[in-house]
């Protein structure tokens, strides 16, 4: 008992097939590559001119900046201070906990929530 009739045009079919996913693979690929090299000479061009420009100042460290050194001067005293700390840093709390509440209970008010419950396209009224 044969499971699997092999003829000339099914062997035919399977080849091209096969093949048109070996090329639709390999142009696939060559896309990707292109496009990762794309992005790298992008990325090199960018570092590039941010150095370039870096260059160009005669003060490129923070702490010889004269503004930088009045300002810790006149306002936060010393770098890792808690004035300079507390202005220079930020600070997250979690306030999420009455939205998870409202969503577990069902009670969140979402006026977005049924834009998609009627059909959006006119021959779907039709039933």
């Amino acid at each position: 008992m044969k499971l699997f009739i092999l003829t000339r045009r099914s062997l035919l079919k399977m080849c091209i097939g096969a093949g048109t996913m070996a090329i639709a693979g390999i142009n696939t690929t060559a896309n990707a590559v292109y496009q990762i090299k794309r992005l790298h000479s992008y990325m090199q061009d960018r570092i590039t001119g941010v150095y370039n420009a870096d260059k160009k100042f005669a003060l490129r460290a923070s702490q010889d900046n004269p503004q930088v050194q009045e300002l810790y001067r006149k306002y936060l005293h010393e770098p890792g201070g808690h004035i300079s700390h507390e202005y220079l840093h930020m600070h997250f709390a979690d306030k999420s906990a009455p939205i998870i509440a409202l969503q577990k209970a069902n009670k969140l008010n979402n006026p977005g929530a049924n834009v998609f419950e009627e059909p959006t396209y006119p021959y779907e009224w039709v039933q």
